[in-house]
């Protein structure tokens, strides 16, 4: 019997999914520190499957876009945020990640300050979920594993970047830039003993300015490149 690529052509843009082919989606696992928690962004799933379950800001990637079109597009829809730093995370292909067909999801993880993410975020589309409550509400599909090893990859690259500047305002103190690490690491690290090693990287510079913390005046700090460098902090 003869292929009727018409009737294929049909079936195919009345329902992208019929062919089995993997479906390629983008889920972005945001990060901010807001009250002194490391906190996600989730949006409510607004049906069928998981209806009402919270789940990564996510979409299927279109075609004929770059990754990071499709990536900035689905983060201003999803959340009205803009402007984040973002990584590549892994890509998740398990066939049953979705009830209804195959879908190979391409993570990202992001971080914002928390300036930025007040002042962007339309929260009618998003929920803020602290970290370490996750398991306290649920979670739609895989997302909360996602999660999680976008928490471990973020670690382990505090340990050997400056990627923390990325989830600070511009200009900090040394106390917000610890705190920043102990909230998301989740201990306490020594205070001298780190403000010594940040110091002898030589990967800060004054700002000049003085902001005041209960009844001190704190020197205010600003990374010295702009770009993420590489450097042993932990």
């Amino acid at each position: 019997m003869a292929i009727n690529h018409d009737e294929i052509k049909k079936k195919f843009s009345e329902n992208i999914f019929w062919l089995s082919i993997p479906v390629l989606a983008l889920d972005i696992v945001i990060f901010t520190i807001f009250n002194d928690k490391l906190c996600v962004v989730l949006t409510t799933r607004p049906k069928e499957p998981e209806k009402g379950k919270l789940i990564l800001p996510g979409w299927v990637i279109k075609s004929g876009f770059s990754l990071e079109e499709n990536f900035d597009d689905i983060l201003l829809r999803k959340t009205w945020i803009d402007g984040v730093y973002k990584e590549q995370l892994y890509s998740f292909w398990e066939s049953d990640r979705d009830p209804r067909w195959h879908i190979v999801s391409i993570a990202y993880y992001a971080l914002v300050d928390k300036d930025q993410f007040l002042k962007d975020a339309d929260f009618t589309k998003i929920q803020l979920v602290e970290y370490d409550k996750l398991g306290e509400v649920e979670i739609g599909f895989d997302h909360k594993s996602i999660i999680e090893y976008a928490k471990k990859r973020l670690n382990w690259k505090l340990e050997y970047t400056t990627i923390a500047k990325n989830i600070l305002p511009q200009k900090f103190t040394l106390t917000q830039l610890q705190k920043a690490y102990e909230i998301i690491l989740g201990h306490d690290i020594d205070k001298r003993n780190f403000r010594k090693k940040i110091i002898s990287l030589k990967i800060l510079k004054e700002t000049g300015e003085l902001e005041k913390v209960r009844s001190n005046m704190a020197k205010l700090y600003e990374f010295s490149d702009k770009e993420l460098k590489i450097v042993g902090i932990l």
